[in-house]
């Protein structure tokens, strides 16, 4: 990771919503739409934009680590599974490093530091289409977005994609194509 950017955070309740099999998500803290996300399944990566013009790919990078790149193709953040079932992560970057924890209650996690929540996420009792994060501390946007990430497509964040497709230069092209897609979401 090299260069700290400016954050964008979150705070109080914010929601990730996506109509029925729709591929595309937005971010909203206070009612403002802070983060547009569209997943681009054949890549197994996510596109996400912010309304400052930051960039940002959510892209598998071997078994159960997953990153946040960035326009320039720095990675921001990454999130790596910790435990066997899954239900255990790390979620770091240059300014910050959280766990996000499965709570027993189906749908439920937890973004902890040293075992003291921070925030509170929960998907609706049928789905993860509407997704609500309490944080009544300030949490960067990008961990709102890895924690989505893991908990909306575990088996995207869990897999080794680039063993399913292999890394080849019309791959990568396909990467890049989709990030500049990215830029009109």
């Amino acid at each position: 990771m090299a260069h700290p950017q400016p954050q964008s955070l979150i705070r109080g309740e914010a929601q990730l919503v996506s109509p029925w099999f729709s591929n595309r998500w937005s971010l909203f803290n206070h009612d403002v739409e802070i983060a547009r996300l569209r997943r681009i399944p054949q890549l197994f990566i996510s596109a996400v934009e912010l309304p400052d013009g930051t960039e940002w790919t959510i892209e598998p990078d071997g078994f159960a680590v997953v990153k946040a790149i960035d326009a320039d193709g720095v990675e921001v953040a990454r999130v790596t599974r910790r435990s066997w079932w899954g239900r255990r992560w790390d979620i770091t970057g240059t300014r910050f490093a959280y766990e996000l924890v499965s709570h027993p209650v189906p749908r439920r996690w937890k973004i902890e530091v040293g075992g003291s929540a921070l925030a509170e996420i929960r998907g609706s009792p049928i789905s993860y289409n509407t997704v609500t994060i309490d944080a009544p501390l300030s949490l960067p946007t990008v961990v709102a977005v890895l924690a989505w990430h893991v908990i909306a497509r575990p088996w995207e964040a869990a897999a080794a994609p680039r063993g399913l497709i292999p890394r080849s230069r019309v791959v990568d092209s396909a990467v890049v194509a989709a990030t500049d897609v990215s830029r009109r979401i």
